[in-house]
C-alpha cells in the first residue's frame, strides 16, 4: 500500500461530513452495544460510536493508532489499539463484541477471509458484522492500487466468504450509483490517481441518499449485514481453536 496516498485519501473524505454521516446511517442498524471497529484509521466512523457502551478500534497502520487513539484518550468507553486479525484474535477475546463494523477495509486486506473468521471467532452468538466495500471489479484502477485496494467485490464473492466463515448474511445491496459513475470515469476512463470531488460530492448527499433508496445495477459500495447464528460458539471458527 502506498501509505502517503492512503494517509492523503483519509483525510480528505475526514474532511466530508455529510458524507461520513450518510456512509455511517447506512452501516448503523445492525451495530450494538460493544463494537469491534476493524480499521478505525483516523477515527472518522469512531466519532459516531462514541455513545456506545464499548468500542475497540483496530488498525495496522502505527501512525493512525497514535493520532486517533489520542484524539480519544479521554474517553474510557474508546480503546484504540494496533492489531492483526489475520494474526492472533487472542488480546480481543475478553471484549464479549456484539457487534463489528468494517467500512472500506476489507479490500486493503490481503487474507481477507482470514480476517472474516477471526472476527466470526470474536463476536458473541447472536452478533453482527456490517461491511461496506468496494463493488464492482471491472471498477478496479491505477488509484485502487495506489491506496493498497486488493479486489473490488461482486455480491457473490462477498456472499460467499461471509458464508464460509459461518455467517448467515441477512442482507447485501449495492449503494452510491453516482459515486460508481464517478469512479468510473476518473479512475478507469480518465486513469486519475488522486481524489477528487469529494466537496461536491458532500454537497450532494441528500440528492445520493434520495437515489440510493432503490438498489440499482451499478454501485460503488456494496453492503452487507451478516449474523453469527446464536446456537453458534466461538469454536465455529478454526482461529478460535
Amino acid at each position: 500500500m502506498n501509505l502517503a496516498s492512503g494517509s492523503s485519501t483519509l483525510e480528505v473524505m475526514e474532511g466530508a461530513r455529510r458524507y461520513n454521516r450518510w456512509i455511517y446511517d447506512r452501516v448503523r442498524s445492525a451495530l450494538g452495544q460493544r463494537v469491534l471497529e476493524i480499521g478505525c484509521g483516523t477515527g472518522t466512523i469512531t466519532s459516531f460510536l462514541v455513545g456506545r457502551e464499548l468500542v475497540v478500534g483496530i488498525d495496522v497502520v502505527d501512525g493512525y493508532v497514535r493520532s486517533t487513539g489520542e484524539r480519544y484518550r479521554d474517553r474510557p468507553n474508546i480503546v484504540i489499539r494496533r492489531h492483526d486479525l489475520t494474526e492472533s484474535i487472542e488480546p480481543l477475546r475478553g471484549y464479549r463484541f456484539d457487534s463489528a463494523v468494517s467500512v472500506n477495509v476489507l479490500e486493503h486486506i490481503a487474507n481477507d477471509e482470514a480476517a472474516i473468521k477471526a472476527v466470526y471467532a470474536l463476536l458473541e452468538p447472536g452478533g453482527s458484522l456490517t461491511v461496506l466495500v468496494p463493488s464492482h471489479p471491472a471498477l478496479l484502477g491505477p488509484f485502487d492500487r495506489d491506496i493498497g485496494h486488493h479486489r473490488r467485490y461482486t455480491k457473490g464473492e462477498l456472499r460467499s466468504k461471509l458464508e464460509a466463515s459461518g455467517f448467515v448474511v441477512e442482507r447485501i445491496r449495492r449503494s452510491n450509483p453516482v459515486g460508481a459513475l464517478g469512479w468510473l470515469v476518473n479512475v478507469r476512463l480518465l486513469g486519475l490517481r488522486r481524489l477528487r470531488g469529494a466537496k461536491l460530492f458532500d454537497r450532494l448527499v441528500p440528492a445520493l441518499a434520495v437515489l440510493d433508496r432503490v438498489e440499482l445495477p451499478l454501485g460503488l459500495s456494496l453492503i452487507a449485514v451478516a449474523r453469527k447464528p446464536v446456537a453458534a460458539g466461538a469454536s465455529g471458527s478454526p482461529l478460535a481453536r
